[in-house]
């Protein structure tokens, strides 16, 4: 069992920490990249599977992993009750070999598990891995002074600062940028993040 995250320990039973109702912007990254014959999805930081099992009843061919073998073990399980295959495994954000490429690749809630001297290869793999015309959506939890620490904070969580992960797609078509502050209920207490999104396209011609 991984000690270097606390999900381990909150994946282990049979009910879903983040729930079961998919992430809202899946509905605007098909419709930026419907699904058609191969169509291929990467999930990084897939939790418990509920995003990657969606994807995957959506016609597109997913590929999932996380850092904690709980998560991959309820997102196999998830997925059999759903009727649909994934390929799930349990990966490191900051040390996964790249061994495909997609047409869509995604990860919520996750980068902020980038040691900062993984940041600049990390997005080289994103590129390599992306396919021409491809779509990538990334959010991180950034720092605002006047925001507390989130009380289910992770150890291994590192806030970014605003607009960071905007620079490493300067070369990318922007489909849309956004920086939000909302509250949440995770863990069972109220509170706030500061989050900043990016959803992208690798234009042709870039490598």
């Amino acid at each position: 069992m991984s000690i270097r995250t606390n999900y381990e320990k909150w994946y282990e039973g049979d009910d879903y920490y983040w729930g079961l109702e998919p992430g809202s912007f899946l509905d605007e990254l098909i419709s930026l990249c419907p699904p058609s014959e191969n169509t291929k999805v990467l999930d990084i930081g897939c939790g418990e599977g509920k995003d990657a099992v969606y994807m995957a009843q959506k016609g597109f061919d997913v590929s999932a992993f996380d850092l904690t073998d709980n998560g991959i073990r309820k997102t196999i399980r998830l997925a059999s009750d759903r009727g649909v295959n994934i390929k799930a495994y349990v990966d490191d954000i900051n040390t996964f070999v790249p061994d495909d490429q997609y047409d869509i690749i995604y990860s919520t809630g996750t980068v902020q598990y980038l040691f900062d001297e993984n940041k600049k290869s990390f997005f080289e793999k994103i590129e390599k891995m992306t396919k021409p015309n491809g779509i990538v959506f990334f959010n991180v939890f950034v720092e605002k002074s006047f925001l507390e620490l989130p009380p289910d904070w992770d150890r291994e969580e590192k806030m970014w600062k605003s607009g960071e992960l905007f620079t490493y797609f300067a070369d990318w078509k922007i489909e849309r940028i956004d920086e939000v502050i909302f509250e949440d209920n995770s863990g069972g207490t109220p509170h706030y993040h500061c989050m900043d999104t990016i959803i992208c396209r690798k234009v042709q011609g870039a490598d």
